[in-house]
């Protein structure tokens, strides 16, 4: 299972800056709704991904808008779009990326600030300096550490980027058996 899978509703970022949706439960409403807000179809390995191009105006206020006219369908969603984040003029590097591959999580930052939250939430320092989530964990305990880890990066002002190992639209893997 990926790690976009672990929930109702997943929002991600491909490595070509698409931003992207999936329904992984039927949600009656989610396809209007993600239309609504700009997002087109496409069928991809047996499974619809919600597409929003590269560039487009206002990626933030639509991910945004459908995640709220989602919540009434659902609780369980996920928002780990670095395309959809704030940034600030003449921000060149985000201070921290995440990485994901399977279930291995690395992390690098720029700021002293974010090491603390990342040893809290349980990441080990490499010797090359990167930071590693603890590789003993099930793919649901990865999914909700990093969930709450980005959440506290943000909380302290500092930037997130996950590279989710979608490197385009093309890549998404295939649909689970549900």
């Amino acid at each position: 299972m990926a790690l976009t899978d672990h929930n109702d509703v997943f929002f991600g970022s491909t490595d070509d800056a698409w931003t992207f949706a999936l329904l992984n439960t039927p949600i009656s409403a989610g396809p209007g709704i993600l239309r609504a807000a700009g997002f087109s179809p496409r069928e991809h390995l047996g499974r619809t991904v919600y597409l929003l191009a590269p560039g487009t105006p206002g990626t933030g206020a639509r991910t945004g808008d459908a995640i709220a006219q989602l919540l009434p369908h659902t609780l369980d969603i996920v928002e780990l779009a670095w395309t959809s984040h704030y940034r600030p003029a003449g921000a060149s590097a985000p201070d921290t990326r995440i990485t994901v591959c399977g279930t291995d999580v690395t992390a690098t930052t720029t700021t002293p600030r974010a090491h603390p939250l990342l040893l809290q939430a349980g990441f080990t320092k490499r010797r090359d300096g990167t930071l590693q989530l603890a590789d003993n964990m099930d793919e649901d305990e990865v999914a909700d550490r990093i969930v709450r880890t980005e959440a506290h990066l943000l909380a302290e002002g500092l930037q997130v980027r996950f590279d989710l190992g979608i490197a385009t639209p093309d890549a998404f893997p295939p649909a689970l058996c549900r």
